[in-house]
């Protein structure tokens, strides 16, 4: 029994300290990770312009199942536009709450590319170069869609490394105070994020079965 204790023991402490032994899919079944990011947010108007604006927020990502996964993101950030016209620079603030459905193409990989769709929730808050608020009253949250690209690259079982990019359609043309004359407004975000992942019970009881099969087998 003593024997079996410290063996289990060993395993996991080799889990924790060597990144490299993976034997599971990286995206399997169970695993949620918990992360921090920066964000690149740019106006698709306004791409021309050359206005990108930075953020950040947290997120989350949670495996329902093979190849499908859940992920959200809490974030800050900004859009920065043109009024061409006036020939002045704005920006506007914007604080979201987004929730995706991913569908995970190399769940057993290391290197997991997926795609991803989604809706959001945002408030908005436009401002003039001298940060002041315009006088017209307008509703400033609003439902955002969304969608887009990543790839999940795992350095363990336990920590990655997300690449993505997404395009959000707004229900609102009010991000730039109607400047663009769309009814829909668009805009794009390219995120970088850090995730640790913990695991539910039937998934630490597949992981040690399978160590300890490899280490009765050396």
């Amino acid at each position: 029994m003593n024997t079996s204790i410290f063996r289990s023991g060993s395993i996991l402490l080799m889990l924790v300290c060597i990144p490299s032994f993976v034997v599971l899919g990286q995206m399997r079944s169970g695993k949620l990770g918990v992360g921090a990011g920066g964000s690149l947010y740019l106006f698709v108007e306004n791409i021309n312009d050359r206005l990108p604006k930075a953020g950040g927020g947290v997120n989350l990502s949670y495996s329902a199942m093979e190849h499908v996964g859940i992920r959200a993101m809490f974030g800050a950030g900004q859009l920065g536009w043109l009024d061409k016209v006036a020939a002045q620079r704005h920006t506007t603030n914007i604080f979201s709450a987004n929730l995706y459905v991913s569908y995970d193409i190399l769940p057993h990989s290391t290197f997991n590319p997926f795609l991803f769709v989604g809706a959001g929730a945002i408030y908005f808050d436009p401002r003039d170069n001298a940060g002041v608020y315009p006088t017209a009253s307008f509703e400033k949250f609003d439902i955002n869609y969304l969608g887009g690209v990543g790839v999940d690259v795992f350095f363990s079982e336990f920590l990655s490394m997300t690449v993505s990019g997404e395009i959000a359609m707004a229900n609102t043309n009010k991000l730039d105070l109607g400047k663009t004359q769309r009814s829909r407004e668009l805009y794009s975000r390219v995120n970088l994020e850090f995730r640790y992942y913990f695991f539910d019970e039937p998934y630490i009881t597949k992981l040690i079965e399978a160590l300890q099969r490899r280490f009765d087998n050396k």
